[in-house]
């Protein structure tokens, strides 16, 4: 239940982590993809820089999380991240929730929790050594680099499309990393300075997250949000079973019912993110996305500036 409850509050760091992201990047340049001149324009905004926090904060239970529990354990619990964003959306901004996205939501959160129940994650026993890291690494970079090259060309939806691939592959690979910087950790700050994990981690954690940072600018955030948060946990298995020999419960039919909750749970988490309420978190017209202006404290800070300025006119 703690490995639940840590991936949960994880889920939701980067659901509010992203909202505030989002602004912080909605006014850059037009770039045709990550950049130096992003960065700059990312550190300035103070709305980022909470984003930022928010999610450092979020990597924490997250890392906490994968040290006691499993990568097929923790990375599908992510998924709830577009849950939690959809609600944060209705509650915040005051927007519509449609009968539509009510069933994503459920059909999202029904099909998490059965593929748990079902699967029954177990932590694996192997201890990777460094040939199997070269051979994991290598494969996930050049699909990384895959995507990244796919992303920088093309229609606005295709290039969010791509590199929110390209950085939801490298998070799942800084999942595996992080995973066993932990164990690392455990036996002090010495050995964790001395070990690849922790360079690794910095070198793969920045270049996701610039990627990431990109996908969000370059276009429609219902494409960047779909293939982050459903592609990584597919990959986060697929590395768990190779590195650390993580398994879930065999038999025909327990993998029957597994792929049945793991579908539902991807039919709805993408029924959540091609929804209009996410969808227009990206417009066109920077006045009038659904982000600018619209949240409460916006709307409070407004009637502030207003009833100050009657005041004094007075």
């Amino acid at each position: 239940m703690v490995v639940i409850f840590l991936a949960l509050v994880a889920a939701f760091a980067n659901a509010v982590a992203s909202i505030c992201q989002r602004l912080g990047v909605e006014d850059a340049p037009e770039s045709h993809g990550p950049s130096l001149g992003l960065v700059r324009h990312m550190v300035r905004r103070r709305v980022w820089i909470l984003g930022f926090v928010i999610m450092a904060l979020g990597y924490g239970a997250q890392s906490v999380a994968l040290h006691l529990g499993s990568l097929n354990e923790v990375q599908p619990i992510m998924v709830g991240e577009l849950v939690m964003l959809v609600t944060l959306l209705w509650l915040w901004y005051a927007t519509a929730l449609r009968a539509r996205d009510l069933a994503a939501a459920l059909a999202t959160a029904v099909g998490l929790g059965a593929f748990l129940a079902i699967a029954s994650p177990s932590a694996g026993n192997l201890v990777p050594g460094d040939a199997r890291w070269l051979g994991v690494g290598a494969v996930v970079v050049a699909i990384v680099v895959l995507f990244l090259t796919l992303g920088l060309r093309g229609p606005t939806w295709w290039r969010a499309l791509s590199l929110g691939a390209s950085a939801s592959v490298g998070f799942a690979l800084l999942a595996a990393i992080t995973k066993s910087m932990t164990n690392v950790l455990v036996a002090g700050w010495g050995p964790l300075f001395s070990s690849w994990q922790l360079y690794a981690l910095c070198v793969i954690g920045l270049t996701s997250f610039v990627i990431m940072q990109s996908a969000f600018q370059v276009g429609p955030f219902a494409a960047s949000q779909s293939t982050l948060i459903l592609l990584n946990p597919l990959v986060s298995l697929a590395i768990g079973r190779v590195l650390f020999g993580e398994h879930l419960r065999g038999g025909l039919l327990g993998v029957t019912f597994e792929i049945l909750a793991l579908a539902l749970m991807v039919l709805g988490a993408l029924g959540l993110a091609t929804s209009s309420l996410v969808n227009r978190v990206h417009d066109g017209a920077p006045d009038a996305h659904l982000l600018r202006g619209r949240g409460r404290y916006a709307r409070w800070r407004r009637a502030r500036v207003k009833a100050v300025t009657s005041t004094t006119q007075r």
